[in-house]
């Protein structure tokens, strides 16, 4: 299955949520609650509509995370370390999805994108754990296998 992730801007109840998208349904997730992982992923954008809200136009969704698996997790499951990276978008600022650096990230893919709080970062190659996407899927497995036996 296929999603997008983005955060949510707009008002109401799920303002500055993040905001989970399959083809027939959305979830909303609070950034002070709950981290996400996102698998297999692609920083994605509508570069006409990112350029023109950079140009002064109105926000409108114009960028998300494109991943095949998206797992919910108890917040700070997983812990940024040295080789973690931060991406962003923010079209004001750049139409484009970027570094902390400011180099150009649209387009770019990642076995793992995980959120802090408000933030995203890319997964380094020398995280604590050797392989830790089967250890983020082995996680959520048990959980679904407890959430199951109650």
């Amino acid at each position: 299955m296929m999603y997008k992730v983005r955060f949510h801007l707009a008002r109401g109840e799920h303002f500055m949520h993040w905001q989970v998208k399959s083809q027939n349904m959305t979830w909303y997730h609070d950034p002070s609650k709950v981290q996400l992982a996102l698998f297999d992923c692609k920083l994605a954008v509508q570069p006409s509509t990112a350029k023109k809200i950079h140009d002064g136009a109105c926000k409108t969704v114009c960028a998300w995370i494109q991943c095949d698996e998206v797992q919910v997790l108890p917040l700070n499951r997983i812990g940024k370390n040295e080789t973690d990276w931060n991406v962003r978008f923010n079209p004001r600022i750049n139409p484009e999805w970027v570094d902390r650096y400011g180099n150009v990230m649209s387009g770019e893919q990642f076995p793992i994108i995980f959120t802090d709080d408000r933030s995203l970062f890319v997964m380094g190659d020398a995280h604590e754990c050797q392989d830790y996407d089967n250890v983020i899927r082995a996680y959520l497995l048990n959980e679904q296998s407890n959430e199951q036996q109650d």
